[in-house]
Formats: structure tokens, C-alpha cells, sequence
């Protein structure tokens, strides 16, 4: 029990047939204080990672969602379909989809019926939500907060030492060492003092909301009622503004539009194939890849024709046709703004009843949304009731493609995530890397020169002319999460330190698992040695996610895979460039080292230090490779009782073996160095 603290019990509902949490709690006659190592702001899928992370490194967290939904923009914003190249599927990220598809074998369902691809992958909201309750659930040292809004920061100096919330009505203390933002918004941010990009401005530093972000989206999750369409989920008579909309919306899709990869307008089956998920109640086997099944799919989302503002709709930004960051700063405008994308979706709706031929389609009525909503659409005069059992169930928010992001240590720009279109990958490493990317850089909005930042070089020249040829593998640094001066702060979500355009390739969801799943780690560790994040070896970070199983480099070797028992000592050796691969998809972990190669490995990561007294191009048994290590730290011999690699036989030092060694030994004087500090 926490102190200061006597047990009761609250009851967190999570809607329909989810889980009861049981929270311990603690009744005062002032504000009660509860107090954890790590405390999460945002349980989207960038928090869940975190959350999770951090606990199974052994650390108590609080994990705080101002929605009832968990997962965020994969769940409660209805984003359901992945936005994955497959070359990200890694770490926590993985581990995740691996329990979708596990979920959806159950129903004899595949969960590749999307984006026109057969290695695809999507879920149902309320399946994805279930998934991460149950991992947060397995920790059992993660406390889920629903319903609890952060209010105000208590800093020490430049150290948060804890923040208010209102949870049920109620204002809480939750004291952590460290927290993480991982909001749809970056909305814990401005409440910390940290510095902090909205747009391209720089904030806090009173400027006026004349900055631009990405469109947002309203989704909604329809689908096709076999036994007709229950007549309160018909839309009857047109929606406000949908005159404004109809010509955009026969623009994108008609019922005589073409078949994808072709022209706009697009058909009616290709549309639904976009964005499809599995449907546990369907009967026919859909294939995202092959076309001729896309006319069997009866569950999908609408996340196409209704970017809001649009370029079709120039209503809040006239000279621009564009979303102000207004959005993100001032409440008023975005609850109007969200009230708007609904409004957007909700035209969509009937001219999908109307004139696409789907009238027996609608919103999804078993996905568990219309307990909470953002934006309070039902106090919106300008819709009336007789569309109010339609829009409960749409989605508690919107999608978000665009936060506030803090101003860190490092920040990414376009030209660290340029790729090479051969070799599908950036063409250096980044040694401090805690994370991948793939996306390309897919900007929903506009990307003129002044609507980037022009303090980071960014300029609309420079933004990749072929989006689909833009993909490929990129690493984010370290320095991204870490704010430049404010202590006890993480960045995760989309809230990370990078570029407008940047912010186009990682706002996506297995990247935001990724960087969360690192923000985790970084908290773990800084709790346990005693640090401040910023003070953390990058490589200490690293083999932490390694040792999650969790790829941090750009290449992907057909010799070691995820199971190898070099696998984190292979990634050290290529991040840190002290040994090159055979080939671009073969490491050559197996072939047998010569003293020259040995030489020349402690050169470059220890540097001068024990050049072996033997014959260069001798091979180097483990035994003698032992020795060697023995003589090199015989006035430290600790380093060497550190490893855990077996080296007492005859057998040949591997390329592989080499650099596990090498990454043991690296970690071993870190180990030692921390012992001696203290």
C-alpha cells in the first residue's frame, strides 16, 4: 500500500463487455496523494506502450486517459487499420498484432482485408481496446486511470515532481520520478514549461494562433446490416452543409468510380476495401490483395473523403484552407473544430445511404463507443436530435494527426529520414537509435515553405516527390523523447521532438508503439539507477529493448534473426558502425575471426587498448580469446566475470560471438562505473 494511504477500492468502467480495474485509493480530507515511479499521460497506443514497458521492467506506474477508451487513435479514434510496411513489425508493436491475429483465428477470420494489400492488418476497435487491457492487466503493477484530466504541474527548479488530476470529479496528487506525455494532443506539455513546437511556432512565447496543422479526421466504423437497416440508423433527411460536401465526396467515390490502383473517383467496393476490418459475423472470406472480394466485405471505416478542414471546404482558415493550431491551443475552437469533423463524417454517412447504393449500411452499433465524447456534439445546436442515435455511436474523438511536440535534446528533420529508394532504408546508422520508422512522409495538409520550419532548415523542396517510392527503414534518435531542459518529462505519441514533415512519418501507429515502448524503458531505467532521463548511456537503453526483442537498426539479417543469441550484440556492432555486414541482408554472425579483426574491433569501441601479441591472420579460438580478455582486464577482472558468453573451448570466436562480447563488455564498464559512482 502506498503511503499515507488506507485501501479502498474504485471502480473503473470500461464500456460494454470490457473489464472492471480495481484500483487501490486513498480517502482524505485534503487532496489525496498517490504516488508511483512513473506516471503515463495518455493511454493511446503510444501510453500503453510505455505503461507497459516500464511495468515489466519491474517500475509502478499510473497510466491516466482523460477518454474511457484505451489504444487511441487505434481504437478510440476508429484508425483501426495498421498503417504498417511490414518492415516495423518489431518489439512491443509486434507482440501486439501477433495477439490480433491470434484474436481473430478464433473466428476463423484473417486479418489482412485492407489497404488493397495481402499483408495487411486490422482490427476492430473494441478487439484492439480488449488486447491492450488485457497486456496493461498482466503487468500487474500498471493502476489505468479513466476519465482523469491533467490540471497542473508541481515542479522542483526545473524538475516535475508531480501533477494534479481530475479523475471522476475529483483533483488527485500523482507524484512520479518521472512522466510521460503521451496525449492524442501534447496537452500535458504546456502545463510543464517545457519548450514546444505547435505548427511550425515555437511555444511558450505568446504568439498568436496564425501556424497551421494536418487535417483531422472523424471516423466512424459502419457496416452492413444483413437483415436491414434499423430505421433510427438512417440518416433522413440531409445533414447541414452537406451541399457543401457532395461534390468532394462524388469526387473520391461513385458507384461507377474505377477499381484501385486506378483514377478518381474510385467504386463503392474499393472504398470499403480501404479501410476494412475483420467482421466476426460475416460469412465470406475477404483477401485485402484480391479484388474480386472486396464486393464480401460488410465492415469497414469511413477515413477517406472526410479529412476535415479538407482542401474541398475552406471554412475555418479561408486564405489557407487549413487547420489553425488553435486547435491544439484553445479549447473552445477544438471542441467546434471536432463538432465540425463529425458533422463532415456524418454527411458522408448519407450520401453513402443515398447515392453510393449502401442503404443498408451504417454505423457499427457493437463497437461499445457512446459513453464519453470530446467535443459534447449532443449541447451543438445545429444538429438536431433525430440524428443523436447515429452519432452515439460514432467514435469518442478524432483522429489527430498532428500535436504539440516537444522541443528535445535532438530533433529529426526531412534530412534524417531521407531513404534510399534501392535500398528501401536510410543510407547511415544512427548509433543512440531507440526506435524505427517506416511511413513515408504523407502530410495531410499544406507544405508550403512558409507553413514549415524555417529555424530547422525544413523547406518544401525538400519533401520527397514520389510518395509511394518514399518508404523504407529510418531510426529515431534517443535525444527525441528527452526535453532540452525540464527534468522528470518524457515525450511519447506523437508528441516526440521532430519536424512538421518528420511528424508526417512517425505519427503512425507502430511507430508511436515503438517510441512509446522506448519512453518506457527510458522512464524504467531512470527510476532504478537514480538518473534523470537525459543522464542515461544510450546504450543502456538499447539493451533494454533488445532485450525485448525490439530492432533498432536498418538492416535485417538473414543470419541473425530476433531469437539469435547475437542478436543485440549484431545491432550494437552495425548502429555503432565497428563492424560491417557481409551483405546487405547477411551479417556473416558464423564466420570465424582473426586476430586482425579483433584488433581492429577494440580499436574502434575501446580504442588502443590490449592490441593482441599474436599473428594477425591467425584464427582465434574461444579459449584463447579468453585469455586474451583476462590479460587485457587483469586490473579490473569484474569486467570480464560480467559476461555471460561461454568461452572455454577450442571452437572458432565467430563474427557474432565477437560482437556480443563486445556489447557484454561495453555494458559490464557501464555496470561498474555506476557502482563506483554511488
Amino acid at each position: 500500500m502506498r503511503r499515507g494511504a488506507r485501501a479502498v477500492f474504485l471502480f473503473v468502467f470500461v464500456p460494454t463487455f470490457f473489464s472492471l480495474f480495481f484500483l487501490p485509493c486513498a480517502v482524505a480530507a485534503e487532496m489525496e496523494t498517490r504516488r508511483y515511479d512513473v506516471v503515463v499521460v495518455g493511454a493511446g497506443s503510444g501510453g500503453c506502450s510505455a505503461a507497459i514497458q516500464a511495468a515489466r521492467m519491474g517500475v509502478s506506474v499510473a497510466l491516466a486517459e482523460r477518454s474511457d477508451w484505451v489504444g487511441g487513435q487505434m481504437t478510440g479514434a476508429a484508425v483501426s487499420t495498421m498503417d504498417d510496411k511490414t518492415m516495423t513489425r518489431t518489439g512491443i508493436y509486434n507482440e501486439f498484432i501477433t495477439r490480433v491475429r491470434d484474436f481473430y483465428d478464433r473466428y476463423g477470420r484473417n486479418v489482412n482485408v485492407c489497404y488493397w494489400g495481402n499483408d495487411t492488418i486490422a482490427f476492430e476497435p473494441w478487439a484492439g481496446q480488449r488486447i491492450l487491457l488485457d497486456m496493461i492487466r498482466e503487468t500487474e503493477k500498471i493502476d489505468l486511470y479513466l476519465k482523469a484530466t491533467p490540471l497542473s504541474v508541481k515542479k522542483t527548479g526545473d524538475k516535475i515532481t508531480s501533477a494534479v488530476f481530475k479523475i471522476d470529479g475529483k483533483e488527485v496528487m500523482l507524484s512520479a520520478k518521472v512522466f510521460i506525455d503521451a496525449t492524442e494532443h501534447g496537452d500535458f506539455i504546456p502545463l510543464t514549461g517545457a519548450r514546444y513546437r505547435s505548427g511550425n511556432s515555437l511555444f511558450p512565447s505568446g504568439e498568436k494562433y496564425e501556424s497551421i496543422i494536418q487535417d483531422i479526421t472523424y471516423p466512424a466504423v459502419i457496416k452492413k446490416y444483413p437483415d436491414g437497416l434499423p430505421p433510427r440508423l438512417r440518416v433522413t433527411v440531409p445533414p447541414p452543409r452537406y451541399n457543401e460536401y457532395i461534390f468532394y465526396f462524388r469526387s473520391i467515390v461513385r458507384p461507377d468510380g474505377d477499381t484501385w490502383p486506378g483514377n478518381y473517383p474510385f467504386n463503392v467496393p474499393t472504398h470499403n476495401a480501404y479501410r476494412a476490418m475483420p467482421d466476426p459475423a460475416g460469412s465470406a472470406l475477404v483477401l485485402g490483395g484480391e479484388a474480386y472480394t472486396w464486393p464480401f466485405i460488410t465492415k469497414t471505416a469511413i477515413n477517406w473523403a472526410n479529412d476535415y478542414p479538407g482542401n474541398d471546404y475552406p471554412f475555418y482558415h479561408e486564405k489557407t484552407r487549413a487547420l489553425s493550431i488553435a486547435f491544439l491551443e484553445n479549447a473552445d475552437y477544438r471542441r467546434e473544430i471536432e463538432r465540425e469533423a463529425m458533422l463532415k463524417t456524418l454527411c458522408f454517412i448519407y450520401y453513402m445511404q443515398t447515392e453510393l447504393g449502401m442503404s443498408d449500411w451504417s454505423v457499427d452499433d457493437r463497437q461499445g463507443f457512446g459513453t464519453w465524447f470530446s467535443n459534447d456534439w449532443q449541447e451543438w445546436d445545429v444538429l438536431d436530435e433525430r440524428y443523436a442515435p447515429i452519432l452515439s455511436l460514432f467514435p469518442p474523438f478524432p483522429y489527430v494527426r498532428e500535436s504539440r511536440r516537444i522541443v528535445g535534446i535532438t530533433t529529426m528533420t526531412i534530412d534524417d529520414v531521407k531513404r534510399d529508394p534501392a535500398l528501401k532504408r536510410t543510407l547511415t546508422s544512427i548509433p543512440e537509435a531507440i526506435a524505427l520508422g517506416e511511413y513515408p512522409t504523407d502530410i495531410h495538409g499544406k507544405t508550403d515553405d512558409h507553413f514549415l520550419e524555417a529555424d530547422l532548415g525544413e523547406t518544401k523542396d525538400k519533401l520527397p516527390n514520389d510518395w509511394q517510392g518514399d518508404g523504407g527503414l529510418f531510426q529515431i534518435p534517443l535525444g527525441v523523447l528527452i526535453p532540452e531542459k525540464i527534468d522528470g518529462l518524457l515525450a511519447a505519441e506523437k508528441n516526440i521532438s521532430v519536424s512538421r514533415v518528420v511528424n508526417g512519418s512517425t505519427r503512425l501507429q507502430p511507430v508511436t508503439m515503438l517510441t512509446g515502448q522506448a519512453a518506457g524503458a527510458v522512464a524504467a531505467l531512470a527510476v532504478q539507477n537514480g538518473v534523470e532521463p537525459r543522464a542515461l548511456p544510450a546504450l543502456e537503453v538499447q539493451d533494454a529493448l533488445w532485450r525485448a526483442k525490439t530492432s533498432l537498426s536498418i538492416y535485417k539479417f538473414e543470419d541473425v534473426p530476433p531469437y539469435s543469441v547475437s542478436w543485440g550484440g549484431v545491432q550494437a556492432a552495425v548502429n555503432y558502425g565497428y563492424m560491417e555486414p557481409v551483405l546487405e541482408d547477411y551479417f556473416g554472425a558464423f564466420e570465424p575471426m582473426h586476430w586482425a579483426e579483433v584488433r581492429d574491433m577494440f580499436r574502434k569501441v575501446f580504442g588502443a587498448r590490449g592490441t593482441p601479441k599474436k599473428s594477425a591472420f591467425e584464427v582465434v579460438t574461444l579459449k584463447a580469446f579468453s585469455d586474451w580478455l583476462n590479460e587485457v582486464y587483469a586490473d579490473n577482472p569484474k569486467i570480464v566475470r560480467e559476461i555471460t558468453v561461454t568461452l572455454n573451448d577450442d571452437k572458432p570466436l565467430t563474427k557474432g560471438k565477437l560482437a556480443d562480447v563486445i556489447l557484454e563488455l561495453q555494458l559490464a564498464e557501464l555496470k561498474i562505473e555506476k557502482r563506483n559512482t554511488k
